[in-house]
C-alpha cells in the first residue's frame, strides 16, 4: 500500500509564485545593469530596485495569471504543467487574492521609490506594467487568449525593462545597441511561452485559449522556437569579438540541445524542456554580460 505525502504550505505558496520563471524577468534588468556598467559602476540602489521591481512585477503576473485563469476554468485536471494549487483546490480563492495584493503593493511601492530617485513621467510605464499583470489573460483584452502572449512577453520581458532600466541607469535610449540587446533577451524569454503553449497545445485548444500555437497549430512551435533562439544570438552582432566567440559556441551548443528537447519530447518531461529554456534565457544574459566585459577591455 503506497501513500501520497501532503504537500506543505510553503510548496504550494511556491508554486503559486513559480520560481523558475522569475529567470525571464531577472535576466531582461541584468542586461540593462551588465550595459550600463560599461561606464563605469552603476548606481547601486538604482540596480537593487530595478531587480526588485521586475521580480515583483514578474510574480504578480504569475499570480495574477493563476487567478483569472482559475477563474475562466482554464486549468483543467488534464494540464500536463507544473501544480497549479488554485486549480485543485489546495489554496483558496481568496488567500491567493491577498498574496497577488501584497505582491502588487510591494512592487508598487518599490517602484515608486525608483521613480523618486529617476523621473516622475515613468509613472506611465508604471501604468503600462500594471494593466499588462491584468491584460495578459484578464478580461477584456486577454492578450494571452488572442494569440497576443508572445507580443506580450517580448515586450515586457525584453524591450521594457531593458531599455526603460537602461534610461534609469544612464538617463539616456539613443542607442541601437541597447535595442539589440533588449530583442535579443526579449526573444529568448518568448521561448519560455511557447514551451509552455506547445505542452499546453491539447488543453488551450479545449477551453477556446488561442494561443499563438494553437492557431497556427502545433507542429509551429518547434519553428518559432528555434527562429526565436537564432535571432536572439543573431541581434548580438554589435557586440561580438574574436574573444568572445567560444562563448557564443557554447550558448549556440546550450540552445540546440534544449532545442532536441523540445523536439523529442511530450506532456510532462516538457517541464525540464521550460526550465532549461528559462535557465537559457538566464545564461544569455550572463553572455552578454561577459561579452561586453570582453569589448571593453580590448579596446
Amino acid at each position: 500500500m503506497t501513500t501520497t505525502r501532503p504537500i506543505s504550505k510553503a510548496r504550494l505558496w511556491l508554486g503559486l509564485l513559480r520560481p523558475r520563471t522569475l529567470f525571464s524577468s531577472l535576466s531582461a534588468v541584468l542586461v540593462a545593469i551588465f550595459y550600463a556598467a560599461r561606464s563605469g559602476m552603476p548606481p547601486v540602489l538604482e540596480s537593487c530596485l530595478l531587480i526588485g521591481v521586475a521580480l515583483g512585477a514578474q510574480i504578480s503576473s504569475n499570480i495574477a495569471n493563476d487567478l483569472i485563469d482559475f477563474k475562466r476554468g482554464a486549468d483543467t485536471l488534464e494540464r500536463k504543467g507544473p501544480l497549479r494549487p488554485l486549480s485543485r483546490g489546495m489554496l483558496s480563492e481568496r488567500a491567493v487574492r491577498r498574496m497577488l495584493l501584497l505582491f502588487l503593493g510591494l512592487t508598487l511601492a518599490l517602484g515608486l521609490w525608483l521613480i523618486a530617485l529617476s523621473s516622475w513621467w515613468l509613472l506611465t510605464v508604471a501604468l503600462v506594467v500594471l494593466l499588462g499583470v491584468f491584460a495578459y489573460s484578464g478580461a477584456g483584452i486577454s492578450l494571452a487568449y488572442r494569440g497576443l502572449g508572445d507580443v506580450a512577453v517580448l515586450i515586457f520581458f525584453g524591450i521594457v525593462p531593458v531599455v526603460v532600466g537602461y534610461y534609469i541607469l544612464e538617463g539616456t535610449i539613443l542607442d541601437s545597441t541597447l535595442w539589440h540587446l533588449a530583442f535579443a533577451i526579449g526573444l529568448s524569454n518568448v521561448n519560455i511561452l511557447v514551451v509552455n503553449n506547445y505542452r499546453d497545445y491539447a488543453e488551450d485548444a479545449q477551453v477556446g485559449k488561442r494561443t499563438l500555437v494553437v492557431m497556427m497549430g502545433r507542429d509551429f512551435a518547434p519553428r518559432l522556437y528555434l527562429s526565436c533562439g537564432m535571432l536572439s544570438m543573431g541581434l548580438l552582432y554589435p557586440i561580438y569579438s574574436a574573444w568572445a566567440m567560444p562563448l557564443l559556441l557554447g550558448y549556440v551548443l546550450l540552445f540546440s540541445s534544449t532545442y532536441r528537447s523540445l523536439q523529442n519530447n511530450e506532456g510532462e518531461q516538457l517541464n525540464r524542456t521550460l526550465a532549461q529554456t528559462a535557465r537559457n534565457a538566464f545564461a544569455l544574459s550572463i553572455m552578454i554580460g561577459l561579452m561586453l566585459l570582453i569589448r571593453s577591455l580590448s579596446a
